[in-house]
């Protein structure tokens, strides 16, 4: 019986110690703050272009991270041709875009790597930086050329992609997906009527645990 008070006694103490150590311990890092460069494939005009990408995130569970994300391209050009006319008639237009999302991340994260899937709802923001003609016909249609009248757009962002951590509060990012736009704006690339456009995208960066 003394025995058995003993063992008792001191699996009693064990566990309480145990439980001590592991309240002691730091708890994991929950929130993320990251960055990056992000590629735009604008698949109506054929056209890639490049931004910056700021993004903050909070782990809801393992599994499960609340995300929102800020993308600024300084430079979303492109320029439609129209062979009917002039082999090299064109119009340039000249934009900035913004595109904001906020959504879910969902996968499965280890102590090295993490695979994850997204889905972010959001909007796209163009800014119309002026229309310019190209080609040798321009002189005789400049004053044809009209201003695009963008408004925001909604914009849907699904796709994946792979995580690495090099130690436990930093992560390099790789990641890719479909920016699906709902288009209503009198602008390429739709003026008459509104369209929804597939656009690939690209992201790669890092970010800082805390």
């Amino acid at each position: 019986m003394k025995a058995f008070r003993l063992l008792l006694l001191a699996t009693i103490m064990i566990f309480t110690s145990g439980i001590t150590a592991a309240s002691a311990q730091p708890a994991s890092p929950r929130m993320e703050v990251g960055g990056g460069a992000t590629v735009l494939r604008l698949t109506k005009s054929d056209t890639s272009t490049a931004g910056m990408t700021g993004r903050f995130s909070f782990d809801a569970t393992n599994w499960l991270a609340m995300e929102a994300e800020v993308t600024f391209f300084p430079n979303d050009d492109i320029t439609i041709r129209n062979s009917g006319i002039a082999a090299d008639f064109g119009i340039a237009h000249n934009r900035r875009r913004t595109d904001g999302v906020f959504g879910a991340k969902i996968g499965y994260r280890s102590t090295r790597y993490g695979l994850f899937g997204k889905v972010r709802p959001g909007f796209t923001h163009l800014t119309d930086q002026g229309v310019q003609c190209v080609g040798e016909v321009c002189t005789r249609l400049l004053m044809l050329l009209a201003r695009d009248e963008y408004q925001t757009e909604f914009a849907l962002d699904l796709g994946g992609g792979f995580e690495f951590y090099p130690s436990p509060r930093t992560v390099a990012r790789f990641e890719f997906g479909d920016m699906m736009i709902r288009h209503r704006s009198v602008a390429p690339p739709c003026w008459t009527e509104s369209c929804t456009s597939h656009n690939f995208t690209t992201r790669i960066g890092g970010g800082f645990r805390f």
